[in-house]
């Protein structure tokens, strides 16, 4: 894009994906997410769908084969709103990015990952 530089204002701003629906079988990965801009991943969101049945409901957040946190759940109502601590984990181009739900089997939500371009990143 002509005239873009990593002083613009459009690199320094917080993106989001709507990655989809996660939950329904224990210990399963889902909602994978991949960007072809190195990026930093700053958090990950949660809106619960279907309350989960155990109090140690929860999805652990994966950098390709690596756990770097977590967003526990428990037993939340549909509605309920969640995030992740601040993670600012750096994301190489097309790194994948996932959750991984333990052991509940009926508890789902929405899954949404917010990120950030880095400076080395490459415009095609």
């Amino acid at each position: 894009m002509p005239g873009y530089c990593y002083d613009h204002p459009t690199n320094n701003i917080r993106r989001d994906f709507f990655a989809g629906e996660a939950g329904g079988a224990g210990t399963t990965e889902y909602c994978k997410f991949r960007t072809f801009m190195a990026s930093k991943l700053k958090k990950v969101h949660a809106v619960v769908t279907v309350a989960g049945t155990v109090a140690g409901h929860a999805f652990d957040i994966y950098h390709n084969t690596s756990s770097i946190g977590s967003l526990a759940l428990g037993t939340s109502a549909a509605g309920v709103k969640l995030s992740s601590t601040l993670l600012d984990e750096v994301l190489a181009s097309l790194d994948q990015v996932s959750v991984k739900s333990k052991a509940d089997t009926a508890g789902k939500a929405h899954i949404i990952f917010e990120y950030q371009n880095t400076p080395d990143s490459i415009v095609s």
